[in-house]
């Protein structure tokens, strides 16, 4: 009877701790499941999650992040909302259609931190939850690109303001151990943030120097004369030239600007274009691309959330063909480099 009871007593113990592990593992599945659903990845995979999935007819391929079109309330772009897509879409035409003319365009969805992200707690965007995520996303779809859509064809990206905020994380994390993907790279747009040694160190790459030098970063910020300045523009931040392609203070004048091209930057449409619109400099001293122009639109046009000057907006538009013609000469010079 003694052993019996004994017998009793140990089966009882032994089925609490098996409880209490099965209940601990439920419990540690149902998290992981529950973290998987809330925020899985995109897939990539699926057609549905790129602006732009062109025939490939070109050369040449670009990888483009679009800027902060969201307005979220979550603090994180809906990638599946009718409206916050068609954004999207509005300003891949304005700005990626820089490239069209002469390469494949891929342009990814992606979760990008919203203007609503909340802040506090934070000292940068880039620390927040919401940026991670969508420079994760980012990440994801260019590797998606390389394995599935390039085959092995030399490339560009480029992005501007959160666009290019994600891509400086992505040549930070791809780029420097990757002698291969640095060598197929023709150019990198990194237009509308900062862009530091630091970051080019990291990534093993170097800022553009001229008009034709291949496998370099091509970035600046855009504002007037008189602006104190955006955001976007911190200390170290390189910049070139989009005139005279110059990383001195030489000015560029206004007939070297082959034409600025206005669009509505939400539907795409196009407005205008302007031909020897406005001339430019560096400021050596702040890293700050200087313009003046022409007072009707200094009056008129958007400008957005920031103080007086701040061109961010336009980086692309006010050196449009610009941009448009040196895409093709960096081309031409990575085909005929030894």
């Amino acid at each position: 009877m003694k052993k019996l009871n004994l017998f009793r007593k140990l089966l009882k113990y032994l089925t609490i701790l098996f409880l209490i592990f099965f209940l601990a593992s439920f419990t540690v599945c149902n998290k992981d499941d529950d973290n998987n659903d809330s925020n899985p990845n995109v897939e990539y995979e699926n057609s549905d999650n790129w602006v732009s999935l062109p025939a490939v007819t070109k050369d040449v391929d670009v990888f483009y992040i679009y800027p902060t079109v969201s307005s979220n309330a979550t603090g994180a772009m809906d990638i599946t909302n009718t409206t916050e897509r068609a954004l999207a879409v509005g300003i891949y035409k304005a700005q990626a259609s820089v490239f069209e003319s002469n390469t494949n365009v891929f342009a990814p969805y992606y979760r990008q931190m919203s203007t609503k992200v909340d802040m506090s707690g934070v000292e940068l965007a880039t620390d927040t939850k919401e940026f991670k995520q969508g420079a994760a996303d980012v990440e994801d779809a260019f590797d998606y690109f390389i394995k599935n859509l390039n085959n092995n064809r030399p490339f560009i990206i480029a992005g501007h303001s959160q666009g290019t905020m994600a891509l400086i994380e992505l040549i930070k994390n791809r780029f420097g151990n990757d002698a291969e993907l640095r060598n197929r790279m023709v150019v990198a747009y990194l237009i509308g943030y900062t862009v530091t040694d630091a970051d080019l160190s990291t990534a093993g790459l170097t800022a553009a120097q001229n008009a034709s030098d291949v496998g370099v970063v091509i970035t600046y910020n855009t504002q007037s004369v008189t602006s104190e300045g955006g955001p976007m523009l911190m200390a170290g931040a390189h910049c070139i030239n989009p005139l005279n392609w110059r990383t001195d203070s030489t000015p560029a004048d206004s007939l070297l600007n082959l034409g600025a091209m206005f669009f509505n930057d939400e539907t795409g449409e196009f407005i205008r274009e302007e031909n020897h619109y406005c001339g430019v400099q560096i400021d050596m001293e702040t890293g700050a691309l200087l313009t003046t122009i022409p007072i009707e639109d200094a009056d008129t046009l958007e400008f957005g959330p920031y103080s007086e000057g701040v061109y961010h907006r336009y980086d692309y538009a006010f050196w449009y063909k610009n941009l448009q013609q040196n895409v093709s000469d960096r081309i031409d010079s990575y085909f005929s480099k030894d």
